[in-house]
């Protein structure tokens, strides 16, 4: 029996050591080892065939020197993103090739600290509720900041947040990807903002408005960047209702009828995101529209990737095959909406389960999509730890089973990706399984993550507290 006790008491003294050091040193540990991945990256892409740059930041590299030479960055083939992100890497011509990486990954940072300040703030809150609530049944006086000190140690806002906080920081895929080049994280950290910003005015009565209008340009401007995040839209807008919406007639209400808040954020996101569009339209003229929007829209990708539709794409580009007719489009995107549609309603009425929300419809996105690649991941990646408290009732068997789960599906798809592209076989069909498996995989953890959402639950002591 003690055998079976001494391993599991190592792990819990580990943890509580790290719980113990300060989110400063986390953020500075974080940092170096981000310059370390930043270094070796500069000289594995001076000995290696294989780069370990990413590809589009070299294509956004070029975009900033036409941008420096006084043409548009569109005039690189294959540009087909704002031009602040050209803008931004303009430092790789200037100073030096990687500062493009130093400068996504402080925005790395930037997430994880505002992690932390979430999820401390909501953890915060909810536990001054739950004692307000407690007290008023004790006819004892209630406080308007109650103490902590009532509070589990592994149920205090100061623990939770920084184990948050560092389930981002020391995760290996999304330190590697930032410090490859993606710019990812640079529109992540506008999404979470958004959040943070949205569950703030719900603590700030006197600025509450001013935080939701900054909610909206921060919205306006991550559409902007990259169009995915318009789908948060609906879950955002229904956080801020004043009421439920309970039926297609509520839901029209809604939409035609907002309230003051609403009202807010739509005039936010709208005044950024049409600013910067016509800024940039009036500058590079409808190549940017194209480029940068509706090229989207219209993409055929036959590069092997995660999704489902691969295969359907790759079979697809032959010049003799016919497109796709109206219904079949229909019926693949149809799931997708109604996915998201489900998820906003049911999740993103209340501002307690927003970020639960945008974490879920993000995941869709993703797996839906018609083109999957590893830097989609950090799409919700970037969202989940906002949720790690809410999965108490998922054990941790259950946990280390689903992130198996979920790696060993990249694996196996990884194995016939390796074959096509290094050894040349025809394997093409047999990424597409694995491409369905992969998007079957998805799908289960997605239903084992819904199934095992809770709200946040306090053991707190009576004694310190009465």
């Amino acid at each position: 029996m003690i055998r079976t006790k001494v391993p599991s008491t190592r792990w819990q003294r580990f943890g509580r050591q790290i719980l113990q050091v300060s989110f400063r040193t986390h953020l500075l540990i974080s940092a170096v080892l981000r310059l370390v991945l930043i270094c070796y990256g500069q000289i594995h892409d001076s000995k290696s065939a294989v780069p370990y740059t990413d590809i589009d930041y070299k294509v956004i590299t070029d975009g900033a020197r036409q941008v420096l030479a006084g043409d548009t960055p569109f005039a690189r083939h294959t540009y087909r993103y704002s031009p602040i992100m050209a803008y931004l890497q303009t430092l790789n011509i200037l100073v030096h090739p990687a500062c493009g990486k130093l400068l996504y990954a402080t925005f790395d940072l930037l997430i994880a600290t505002l992690i932390y300040h979430l999820v401390h703030m909501e953890i915060k809150s909810q536990y001054q509720k739950t004692v307000q609530h407690l007290l008023s049944k004790f006819n004892r006086p209630q406080e308007p900041d109650q103490s902590l000190d009532a509070l589990d140690e592994r149920s205090h806002p100061d623990n939770i947040a920084r184990a948050s906080a560092c389930c981002w920081l020391y995760n290996p895929l999304t330190a590697v990807i930032s410090t490859r080049g993606s710019g990812d994280c640079f529109s992540s950290f506008f999404v979470i903002l958004t959040i943070y910003l949205l569950i703030r005015s719900d603590h700030k009565s006197s600025h509450k408005h001013w935080l939701i209008f900054a909610a909206g340009l921060a919205h306006g401007l991550v559409i902007h960047l990259r169009l995915y995040p318009l789908l948060f839209s609906l879950a955002y807008y229904l956080s801020l209702s004043s009421r439920l919406t309970r039926t297609p007639l509520d839901f029209l209400r809604q939409i035609l009828r907002p309230n003051k808040q609403q009202f807010c954020l739509v005039l936010g996101t709208l005044l950024s995101l049409v600013a910067f569009t016509w800024t940039f339209y009036s500058l590079y003229g409808w190549q940017y529209i194209y480029e940068a929007y509706l090229y989207h829209f219209v993409r055929k990708d036959s590069r092997h990737n995660f999704s489902l539709q691969f295969l359907l794409q790759y079979l697809g580009s032959a010049a003799t095959v016919e497109e796709p007719a109206l219904l079949t489009k229909l019926l693949v995107v149809a799931p997708q909406f109604l996915l998201i549609l489900y998820l906003s309603l049911s999740f993103g009425q209340f501002r307690q389960t927003l970020p639960f929300c945008i974490f879920t419809v993000a995941f869709v996105i993703v797996t839906y999509n018609s083109v999957v690649t590893s830097q989609y991941f950090i799409w919700y990646l970037a969202i989940l730890p906002l949720c790690l408290n809410n999965f108490k009732l998922l054990s941790w068997s259950r946990s280390i089973f689903l992130l198996v789960l979920w790696l060993l599906a990249q694996a196996l798809w990884l194995l016939p990706a390796y074959l096509l592209e290094f050894k040349t076989w025809n394997s093409f069909n047999w990424i597409g399984l694995q491409g369905a498996v992969f998007f079957v995989t998805n799908g289960y953890i997605l239903e084992q993550l819904l199934s095992h959402y809770g709200f946040t639950q306090f053991k707190i002591s009576y004694r310190k507290l009465l």
